[in-house]
């Protein structure tokens, strides 16, 4: 009897044992990568926008009076040396003043010739002769100026350079005066980009560093160079100014952002997702032999693309968890994911 109920008990604690919950938590599955050096560009992200060179800005004027028959281009077209810009007709001044000049050749020529008939015979002087030269060489001077200015003939009014319209100043239609404004233009490779930068990524900077420059409303990418970092911040951002000269022609007042590689960062380069924040700072997980991740502080020297790169000091024979970092707490418990096609 004593042994049945001694076989009874032992049944009961065996179920009791079997039926209790395994309080032991799971180990959690993680990515992690080898630890090793390398170096990446250092680089800094910046918002700004494009704007034209100080003094680069030029006006197309009118060289003689003339009426604007027309106006071929427009604001923010980009034009080439020699493309025309505007024809123009000639007022009816212009076309006196070119008459009146044309004539006055034609009566010192034919005058130039009477005089030097008259001292072949001797009724005229050596002196009346250079002066009938002169009439001449001024006549012919003035009508020259004319044909320059292009005076009292319909004309086409070209680009000196090539360049992006920046303003129409006049209308079609229009009778304007010698040396008036028609449009403006600022020549090719006179564009900057003006972006804000923090003080401190101010101070890692310097004139001649290369950048890349994407327009943000059409993507478009130029490459320029810092030419001139600013000597205070603006009062209401707290950014400093930075200016690149672009290698291109953008689209003037276009939003921008740009890259600029300040040298090179070296270090533990690994994918940026291994690296989270809190109130304690930047930190990351290594798993030791036993599959144990440790919590251990990091430096962030920078990001490029998807790759953080951390200060040296780490103990790089201990792999640094990537994915599935979030989950974890100090000591916990992990299994590694299999490389990317290995079965589990």
């Amino acid at each position: 009897m004593k042994c049945l109920v001694f076989a009874v008990s032992l049944l009961i604690l065996v179920h009791a044992a079997r039926a209790e919950p395994d309080d032991t938590p799971a180990a959690a599955l993680v990515s992690a990568v080898k630890l090793e050096t390398g170096s990446l560009p250092a680089a800094d992200e910046a918002y700004g926008e494009i704007l034209a060179a100080p003094g680069s800005e030029i006006a197309v004027t009118l060289p003689a009076n003339g009426i604007i028959a027309a106006l071929p281009v427009a604001a923010g077209q980009i034009v080439t040396a020699g493309e025309v810009l505007a024809m123009i007709t000639p007022d009816a001044q212009s076309v006196a003043e070119r008459r009146k000049a044309e004539d006055a050749l034609q009566a010192a020529r034919a005058n130039r010739a009477h005089v030097a008939a008259l001292l072949a015979s001797r009724l005229a002087t050596g002196a009346d002769l250079a002066a009938a030269d002169q009439t001449l060489a001024d006549a012919a001077a003035t009508l020259t100026a004319l044909d320059a200015a292009g005076a009292g003939v319909a004309r086409a009014l070209k680009a000196p350079q090539p360049g992006i319209v920046s303003a129409i100043l006049v209308a079609p239609g229009s009778a304007q005066p010698a040396g008036a404004a028609l449009l403006r233009m600022i020549g090719a490779n006179a564009f900057i980009a003006v972006v804000g930068v923090t003080p401190a990524q101010a101070m890692q900077m310097k004139p001649g560093d290369t950048a890349s420059v994407t327009m943000l409303g059409t993507g478009a990418v130029l490459p320029g160079d810092l030419s001139r970092i600013a000597n205070m911040a603006d009062p209401q951002t707290g950014l400093i100014g930075v200016t690149l000269v672009l290698h291109g022609t953008p689209l003037l007042g276009a939003a921008v952002e740009a890259v600029i590689t300040t040298g090179m960062l070296t270090g533990y380069i690994v994918p940026r997702d291994a690296v989270q924040t809190d109130e304690q700072g930047d930190y990351a997980f290594q798993i030791d032999s036993h599959n144990i991740a440790h919590r251990v502080a990091v430096h962030v020297l920078g990001t490029a693309g998807g790759q953080t790169v951390l200060a040296p000091g780490l103990d790089a024979a201990m792999p640094m968890v990537t994915t599935g970092a979030y989950q974890l707490d100090d000591g916990a418990a992990v299994r590694l994911s299999p490389p990317a096609g290995v079965a589990p």
